[in-house]
């Protein structure tokens, strides 16, 4: 094999794996977003523990 074709060959499997890690890294990002949305955005628990409101 050739200098330049193993440098190809190298090159190409960088970029496959850097491919695969930045999509990984955009599959977390979403899902992070996403779980702290959820839980932003989530009715809370009407387990009638306590609450947060004082009473008068």
């Amino acid at each position: 094999m050739s200098t330049v074709r193993r440098s190809r060959a190298l090159r190409g499997r960088l970029g496959e794996r850097l491919e695969v890690l930045g999509l990984r890294a955009v599959l977390l990002a979403y899902w992070g977003t996403a779980s702290v949305l959820a839980r932003r955005s989530g009715s809370p628990p009407a387990d009638g523990g306590e609450s947060v409101r004082h009473r008068r």
